[in-house]
């Protein structure tokens, strides 16, 4: 499954001004846009933290 996430990664490292156009259409509002920026990284986060956790536990 780690190997998902770095692929992922790389796709959005790779397609970041494509994604950043996107959201910018999609969310104007600045603040808003990265409220929801930061949302998603948190929640990526924490998937990553408790996969860490289970794997550990």
């Amino acid at each position: 499954m780690s190997h998902f996430v770095i692929v992922f990664l790389v796709i959005c490292f790779v397609f970041r001004k494509p994604l950043g156009r996107l959201l910018a259409k999609q969310f104007p509002d600045r603040a808003k846009r990265q409220r929801v920026l930061g949302t998603v990284i948190v929640a990526f986060l924490l998937v990553i933290g408790m996969r860490l956790v289970a794997m550990f536990w």
